[in-house]
């Protein structure tokens, strides 16, 4: 893929494994990551940094790499590829610097955005590099406005919404409604919906869908699956349902995602 100016880049959602861990000396292209879950570390200079909820990274070119997650709790995070060269203006603009680690109070808002980056992702048309600009603009705007905040305690609906999400991201494939959600989480419907719509923007049940449709996307493009397995996977016995559902969030039919590579 590539931006308006050409430059090559990449986005995704990655839930790493226990024994999650880099090391190498350099990188091509110029990454910035955002860890939405679990804890672990990354090496900033000498000084080994904390990574957590609303930790933000960056390294590329000329850069060491050092940074794992903790085997009991792994990270769930966003990367952002862009070209090589220079260490964009842009990042360093809002305070990003090369092989430099940032911390949020609230990432909630910066979701939706790399949530849209990545399916933007998957389109190749003429105004995908457009698109992209700017939602890595807002983005930015999204980090710089956010920077200071870590410190404050957080209120009780943020505690609330942390560990709704926290379960959502985790049990995805076993979430069938909004009610299966508000069982486990401990909390009422309306109050889910209520807090969800304050922190992300969006009902709990229409992040649901998105999350496992686009864990749908990567396991057609795997090519290891059918259709219908790939439904069953993430809870939907009938496979039309699961097609329609799959449409209606990606805009295309899940039998064609395998012929686009």
């Amino acid at each position: 893929m590539a931006d308006a100016a050409g430059q090559v880049f990449m986005a995704g959602y990655e839930e790493c494994t226990p024994d999650y861990f880099i090391e190498r000396s350099d990188f091509p292209f110029w990454t910035l990551e955002v860890v939405v879950g679990g804890h672990g570390f990354f090496r900033e200079g000498r000084q080994l940094r904390h990574l957590r909820h609303g930790s933000v990274f960056t390294y590329g070119p000329g850069v060491a790499q050092h940074f794992g997650n903790e085997a009991e709790r792994p990270f769930r995070k966003y990367f952002f590829v862009r070209g090589g060269g220079s260490f964009p203006q842009v990042w360093h603009s809002v305070g990003l610097r090369p092989g430099g680690v940032l911390q949020l109070g609230d990432v909630a808002s910066l979701v939706g955005v790399l949530h849209k980056i990545v399916d933007e992702g998957q389109h190749s048309d003429a105004q995908t590099g457009q698109v992209v600009d700017g939602l890595e603009a807002v983005l930015l705007a999204l980090i710089a406005r956010h920077q200071g905040s870590a410190s404050g305690e957080k209120s009780a609906s943020r505690v609330v919404y942390d560990l709704a999400m926290e379960i959502l991201l985790r049990e995805y494939k076993s979430l069938h409604a909004l009610s299966d959600l508000a069982q486990r989480s401990g909390y009422s419907s309306e109050y889910l919906c209520r807090i969800f719509k304050k922190y992300h923007g969006e009902s709990p049940y229409q992040v649901l869908l998105h999350r496992k449709m686009s864990a749908a996307w990567l396991l057609l493009r795997d090519g290891q699956l059918q259709v219908g397995a790939v439904g069953r996977e993430l809870g939907y016995q009938d496979p039309l349902h699961f097609s329609r559902v799959f449409r209606k969030i990606m805009g295309c039919a899940p039998s064609s995602v395998g012929a686009r590579g």
